[in-house]
């Protein structure tokens, strides 16, 4: 069905129409459900090959990680037991969830330090990250079996990609580079590979086809409590993570060790597509820029793809079926929206069908208070299989105790 839909817009094109008139679209909102309970900040979204849905977020007051699940099609979630800390389902922060094309569920997670109920005389700078781990479900959730990947003192930032022989690889940074384990048994064991960089954070992570592996290297790492001056790195490896190589950004960006100033920056998204062709996305500014690079990195084609009054910032990416489904933030304060697009490159331009700017009146400051906050450094969005798209946004509103997370059905209209 999307290829004839695809067909029938190059045929409009064809008999008259502009390339910008056949992609004048707009994204509407086919659905959205509030998902009460338990704060899902920074979720991730996952869908399994039998159509189910899982979404993950993290709460800091939590013993062990959080995933719901969704059998039709986002209309209602149930929670899924993932284990107790005492089985190794232990994590309350930065969360990633992949499905492999055989159904089997990693779920990754890191340890931040708690905050106290009573935040009198704590000392904030004490806090830090404590340890990764990572789950895997063979039976859809049902059993889950749980590994400890690092326990060090300022472990941050993990991400995991099944790579295309069904290899699972994991990165995440500790202010003293980027670190690298991967597993070929299903998670059975994991293999310490060669650090990725011996500086910067672990900004993203991205799998291709043919063995291709992408990491995105920022300068600030293990939790912005170290920042390398400078760096600003796109690594890639053809071999499966054996070998790797830097190669050169397009664009530029500005990065601070202070945080409040400048750009707010921290997951940097790349992504390939099923043709092997490698995907940047990234905000200068009030612009929202694409790049892709159809040799490896050696060269980049950049499309501008929209523009702001205000400042633009925290972008997410992802490709399928020629597609480039993305979200961002503009703005701050009581002037902070929310933001979601799709993306076709025709030719030399790239047609962005775009959602009407979303007010979130639910995702409030972090730590309570009535202005708008941001819910994250990125919020979820990806093509589904049958061709709409879904997105997760947190809800954070800590005085009208509503807690949890919004899914988002959409889909592209004229």
């Amino acid at each position: 069905m999307k290829q004839i839909a695809h067909l029938l817009l190059l045929l409009a094109i064809c008999v008259g129409c502009t390339p910008e008139q056949a992609f004048e679209e707009k994204l509407i909102i086919e659905e959205k459900v509030d998902q009460l309970g338990s704060l899902a900040r920074e979720p991730m979204l996952a869908e399994h090959p039998n159509g189910d849905l899982y979404v993950t977020g993290y709460k800091n007051t939590t013993e062990s990680p959080q995933l719901w699940k969704s059998t039709d099609s986002g209309k209602t979630w149930t929670t899924v037991d993932v284990g107790s800390k005492d089985q190794g389902a232990d994590g309350n922060s930065d969360v990633d969830l992949v499905i492999d094309e055989e159904g089997n569920i990693y779920f990754l997670t890191m340890r931040y330090t708690t905050v106290p109920a009573d935040t009198t005389g704590f000392d904030w700078s004490s806090m830090k990250g404590e340890h990764i781990a990572v789950g895997i479900s063979q039976d859809e959730g049902s059993s889950w079996e749980w590994t400890y990947l690092s326990q060090n003192d300022y472990d941050d930032r993990p991400w995991i990609e099944i790579a295309s022989d069904g290899s699972a690889h994991v990165i995440w940074n500790d202010g003293k580079g980027v670190h690298y384990v991967s597993s070929n048994d299903l998670g059975k064991t994991w293999s310490q590979r060669r650090a990725i960089s011996s500086k910067g954070g672990s900004s993203h992570l991205a799998a291709g086809p043919n063995g291709k592996i992408a990491v995105r290297v920022s300068p600030s790492s293990a939790s912005g409590f170290v920042f390398d001056e400078g760096l600003d790195l796109l690594i890639l490896s053809m071999d499966y993570g054996s070998t790797w190589n830097e190669v050169e950004l397009p664009g530029e960006r500005d990065w601070s060790s202070v945080f409040g100033q400048g750009t707010p920056r921290w997951v940097e998204p790349i992504e390939w597509d099923e043709k092997g062709n490698l995907y940047y996305l990234w905000s200068e500014g009030k612009q929202l820029n694409l790049s892709v690079s159809y040799n490896d990195g050696k060269d980049w084609k950049t499309f501008p793809l929209t523009h702001s009054q205000k400042l633009i910032y925290y972008p997410y990416l992802n490709v399928a079926n020629g597609e480039i489904s993305c979200t961002w933030i503009s703005g701050n304060g009581n002037e902070l929206t929310h933001h979601a697009g799709i993306a076709i490159i025709q030719g030399e331009q790239a047609y962005l069908s775009e959602l009407e700017p979303l007010t979130l009146t639910d995702i409030k400051m972090r730590r309570g208070g009535d202005d708008l906050g941001d819910g994250g450094e990125y919020f979820p969005i990806m093509q589904l299989s049958n061709g709409d798209y879904g997105m997760v946004t947190t809800i954070q509103n800590y005085s009208d105790n509503r807690l949890g997370f919004t899914w988002w059905k959409l889909s592209k209209t004229k």
